[in-house]
């Protein structure tokens, strides 16, 4: 009762001794002035009792601000108030004295003072609470929008520590998730039967600690275990002296000498899941005083750290939830993610199923405009400076090109694995043809000779057989010699040939057939089809082949795309377009064709030139191939800049044949 002595006019101290003053702490009672010359008290924080002279009270009242806090204030007056003295609502007056108030009265006044400031405290005190979870549940909020926002699975991990970490002041986490054992058998009346923990998470302000995740038996006989089994939050004040009847112990001592650390303070909290099941748990260490400080010397560890609170375990537990549905989530996107992947894969190996000589290819493509796309970011002058793809974009292009050929499965398969120009019953078909040529040339030499020795002496005939075999092998050889050229003509040519005049010629020739018909030795349909100058194609033939592309853009419109990824069709429906407008099927120009589009081009291009694995030809060498694309680009069929980018990223070496 020192400090309320002091407190007092000496005239008063006896009032120290009330029975009321000595059941209340001191901290409880208001400042208490008497002031009977100077007038202006300086206004407290705290309730005031002002004991003031009848005539300085109205100067005191005059001089005090219109805002002012809405104290408790005890008046001692002389006499009483003129009925003109008012005042507002702030002003609060808890008990008017005059100057012949007894002792009891006065005990009274200021024990109704030291009630009031008791409640007017705990006001404060209940005010002060309701800030504090105002501002826990904004950062709660934010949180819970950072874990919601996180895309990767170790980031949202790190992440859920660290804020864990910053909410409670701790010094260190860490973050165990329950993982199944691989081919563990499970019991649906027992969760953790064929479950592990997987130590994923570890940090240390005050330390640098390597880490590596692990994994560790799910077990009562550590915290971490047990508070997984239990389902319940542990608060442990320090972890060095856990009550030994405990079920679980912490065997962390050791390790703490390796790095000149102290664990005290301990907090673990299960994390559950929407359907209340643990799927993991958070731990955290060392609650410190100065949130920024970083731990020293073990010795003075335990003066710089309190432990936590139940409202920390709280708020953790929170954080704990909004993780699990956060991880959930996450788990969620990645096993849609997988499931679409997968969906994508069976689209390609089904394209490449149709068209076995392709195989690889979608995929060599993909790689190759998902290498230019990033060269394209680590492109810091020229045209493509400002260019960057994100993450979305990048992988937006993946699925275009993997999927830019899915169109080939509306095509008929002839086409599509026409390795050369005629098919092969089309070969066949000038085959047979020669053999039958061959055979009525070499019948009619034989019923000529005949005829001759029939009607003529034996020495003439000997003589007409003999210039007539000499004919006979004249037109055989000419006639090998045709289908010889024929066959040449029927390999396919990378780039546009002449010198199919022979042809024509060729189908001139004709044969006599059965029924005195004429059969010439090509017809229309093979002239045209040998005559091709590139490729294997002819015009029908790659009409159908074109339409691939809008097979692929009709399929790929009808798939519910998000909105990261709803430009996939028109990625891929532009692949084979040009930028003098000559490409098809829409005839687009260059700057209405996507970059993205351009940078297919030349990956389809350059793969379709270098594959090793197609039968029907050779794989041209990769200075040969970027030499053609040079000529594509300077025919304005490709982007020249973009081809720049591509042979100084070296991105060929992505598909280089391996070494056998």
């Amino acid at each position: 009762m020192d400090q309320l002595r002091l407190a007092l006019p000496a005239s008063l101290q006896h009032l120290a001794d009330s029975p009321f003053l000595r059941q209340h702490p001191v901290d409880f009672l208001p400042e208490i002035y008497e002031n009977s010359d100077n007038v202006s008290v300086q206004q407290s924080h705290l309730p005031l009792i002002i004991v003031l002279q009848e005539s300085n009270y109205r100067l005191w009242l005059a001089q005090q601000p219109d805002n002012r806090h809405a104290d408790i204030e005890v008046i001692l007056i002389e006499e009483n108030l003129d009925n003109d003295v008012n005042l507002d609502e702030q002003h609060r007056v808890l008990a008017w004295i005059d100057h012949n108030v007894s002792t009891k009265r006065w005990g009274f006044a200021i024990a109704e003072a030291a009630k009031a400031f008791d409640s007017l405290l705990h006001l404060k005190e209940l005010e002060q609470e309701v800030e504090y979870k105002k501002f826990e549940l904004s950062r709660l909020n934010e949180i819970g929008i950072a874990l919601s926002a996180e895309k990767s699975l170790d980031a949202l991990l790190d992440l859920i520590v660290t804020k864990a970490m910053e909410l409670t002041h701790a010094d260190a986490g860490s973050l165990y998730l329950i993982e199944s054992i691989p081919n563990a058998q499970k019991d649906p009346e027992d969760y953790f039967k064929g479950k592990r923990f997987r130590f994923e998470v570890a940090k240390n302000y005050s330390r640098d600690v390597p880490f590596k995740s692990f994994v560790l038996p799910i077990s009562k006989k550590s915290i971490f275990g047990y508070v997984a089994i239990e389902g319940k939050s542990l608060l442990i004040q320090d972890a060095y002296y856990i009550d030994p009847d405990r079920e679980y112990s912490w065997g962390g001592i050791e390790f703490d000498k390796s790095i000149q650390y102290r664990t005290k303070s301990m907090l673990t909290v299960p994390m559950f899941n929407h359907e209340d099941t643990v799927i993991g748990v958070i731990q955290l260490i060392n609650c410190k005083k100065d949130d920024s400080a970083k731990l020293g010397p073990p010795d003075e560890i335990l003066d710089q750290v309190v432990s936590f609170t139940p409202q920390h375990a709280r708020a953790i537990q929170s954080i704990a939830s909004q993780a699990a549905v956060a991880l959930q989530n996450k788990k969620l996107l990645d096993s849609i993610q997988a499931l679409f992947d997968g969906f994508i894969n069976a689209s390609v190996k089904a394209i490449e199923s149709r068209d076995p000589t392709t195989s690889g290819h979608s995929s060599r493509v993909a790689a190759l405009t998902v290498g230019l796309a990033e060269a394209i970011n680590r492109c810091t002058t020229g045209r493509f400076a400002d260019v960057h793809f994100t993450g979305d974009q990048v992988q937006e292009i993946r699925y275009a090109s993997l999927l830019h050929d899915f169109g080939k499965i509306g095509v008929r398969e002839q086409v599509l694995v026409k390795a050369k120009k005629l098919y092969p019953y089309e070969a066949q078909t000038v085959y047979d043809r020669f053999k039958l040529i061959r055979q009525s040339l070499e019948l009619q030499a034989s019923r000529e000779q005949i005829q001759y020795f029939m009607e003529k002496s034996r020495e003439e005939a000997l003589v007409f057989v003999e210039k007539s075999n000499l004919d006979l092998q004249r037109q055989l050889e000419e006639l090998d010699d045709y289908l010889k050229f024929i066959i040449r003509c029927n390999e396919p040519t990378v780039l546009a040939q002449g010198g199919f005049e022979r042809l024509e010629e060729i189908a001139q020739r004709i044969m006599m057939g059965s029924n005195d018909l004429p059969i010439p030795y090509l017809s229309p349909h093979e002239m045209a089809s040998l005559s091709v100058p590139k490729g294997t194609l002819t015009q029908q033939d790659r009409s159908e082949i074109e339409s691939h592309v809008t097979h692929t853009y009709r399929f790929l419109s009808i798939i519910p795309w998000t909105r990261n990824l709803h430009n996939v069709p028109k990625i891929a429906y532009a692949h084979h377009e040009k930028l003098n407008g000559a490409g098809y099927p829409l005839k687009l120009k260059s700057d209405e064709i996507p970059l993205e589009s351009k940078m297919m081009t030349i990956a389809d291009i350059y793969d379709a030139l270098t594959a090793w694995d197609r039968p029907y030809k050779k794989a041209i060498p990769a200075e040969r191939a970027l030499k053609i694309l040079g000529f594509e680009a300077k025919d304005s069929h490709v982007d020249a800049d973009l081809l720049q980018v591509f042979i100084e990223a070296k991105l060929f070496q992505i598909v280089a044949r391996p070494a056998s």
